[in-house]
């Protein structure tokens, strides 16, 4: 009697183990959901933020170097114009995701909240380069300077950081380049 009792309470703390992992993701969006006051997308899951997040760190960096090294310089205002609409677009999808792992305690986009908002801020500063281009800035300070290089710079310190997270995602074993 002894041995059928521990069966039945292994069995039954197995199950309820078993129920708290099959809705985990679940749980932890309504959760989420009803102690922020947010509602989210019903697209919205770890495994598809982790996918939005691998498809920037490799499709979208790879775009936008290929941008940078081949169109820039056109001063094409068109090409910079769509191209910020494109980080932008990006940037939404990635904050997206970052509230909601946020929030559902899943941890950040970017991993931490340093390299996070480090990304987030050179999509901003990137973005913001553009639109000054497109509406005609240049830079006079040093003759003969290009006036897209200061884009130029901030192309490459978004590259570099992508490439830093990258480097410390492979370094952990996290991260398999497609």
């Amino acid at each position: 009697m002894k041995i059928l009792t521990g069966l039945f309470i292994l069995l039954l703390s197995s199950a309820t183990v078993l129920q708290v992992q099959a809705c985990d993701e679940a749980c932890r969006k309504q959760s989420a959901a009803k102690k922020s006051g947010v509602e989210f997308s019903s697209y919205l899951s770890r495994k598809y933020c982790k996918n939005i997040a691998m498809e920037f760190m490799t499709t979208t960096i790879s775009s936008l170097q290929s941008y940078r090294s081949k169109h820039l310089r056109d001063k094409h205002r068109g090409g910079m114009s769509n191209t910020r609409k494109f980080i932008e677009q990006r940037k939404e999808w990635l904050e997206e995701c970052d509230q909601y792992l946020s929030l559902t305690q899943h941890g950040r986009i970017f991993k931490n909240s340093n390299t996070t908002e480090n990304i987030l801020n050179a999509m901003d500063s990137v973005s913001q380069e553009l639109s000054a281009l497109v509406n005609g800035v240049t830079y006079t300070s040093q003759p003969g300077n290009d006036s897209t290089s200061v884009a130029g710079e901030k192309f490459d310190r978004l590259f570099e950081l992508v490439d830093q997270h990258k480097t410390r995602l492979q370094l952990r074993g996290q991260f398999v380049i497609r």
